[in-house]
């Protein structure tokens, strides 16, 4: 069940992503930030250009995890993000200029070691995303 996967994944993404945005600020290294920012331009890149972008923001993900420097994490976001992708799928033109400045400040926290900016900018993005989902299921039922 295609619904039932994308909420719970929202789910789980609102519980832990956030935190591990906060832990990737405070471990980060220069080698990692660089990985992220390059990431972070190719998303950007692909969404000037209308494209998909739902691998890149999976790897974006991915990548924030990688900067926690914790191996659970590492190993687990790249399994939860990889459901980004189903999510993505149905993109509406506000999501590119949202993710485009959801990603920015996530990133912008990340490497200036401000975690608390980082797991907000991290919340945010990720609210977002689920009242998005949210919208447009109450627009396919009907109610």
């Amino acid at each position: 069940d295609r619904r039932k996967l994308t909420q719970d994944l929202l789910q789980i993404r609102v519980l832990l992503e956030p935190p591990i945005a906060a832990l990737a600020a405070q471990n980060a290294s220069e080698e990692d930030l660089r990985k992220l920012e390059e990431i972070l331009l190719e998303v950007e890149e692909l969404i000037v250009r209308r494209e998909d972008y739902s691998q890149k923001d999976s790897q974006f993900h991915a990548q924030i995890a990688a900067c926690t420097h914790n191996t659970v994490m590492s190993n687990l976001v790249p399994v939860i993000t990889e459901g980004v992708r189903i999510f993505a799928s149905t993109v509406r033109e506000t999501e590119y200029v949202q993710t485009l400045a959801s990603h920015r400040a996530i990133f912008q926290a990340i490497k200036e070691k401000r975690g608390t900016d980082a797991q907000e900018a991290m919340t945010y993005h990720l609210m977002y995303n689920r009242n998005r989902y949210m919208e447009e299921e109450q627009e396919e039922t009907g109610l």
